[in-house]
């Protein structure tokens, strides 16, 4: 039974980090900044802080910045 919660923990992990990484940005609601969702800055994509956005239109219109270390 422990191994199949472990495993299924695991699973729910590894889906929520393609949710954020299927997105082309990520808007970091604490710094008022977006970020390619590859950004080498991002550290931990899924947290609370990071929002998926489709486009950097849709970003810009939400009043954030662009990184200035990817340059979205």
């Amino acid at each position: 039974m422990k191994k199949l919660v472990i495993v299924f923990t695991v699973m729910l992990m590894l889906a929520g980090m393609g949710a954020a990484y299927a997105s082309g940005y990520l808007l970091n609601t604490q710094s008022g900044k977006f970020h390619y969702a590859s950004c080498r800055t991002i550290k931990h994509p899924n947290s609370a802080k990071f929002v998926p956005v489709e486009s950097r239109e849709e970003a810009i219109a939400q009043g954030y910045q662009p990184c200035g270390v990817c340059k979205p």
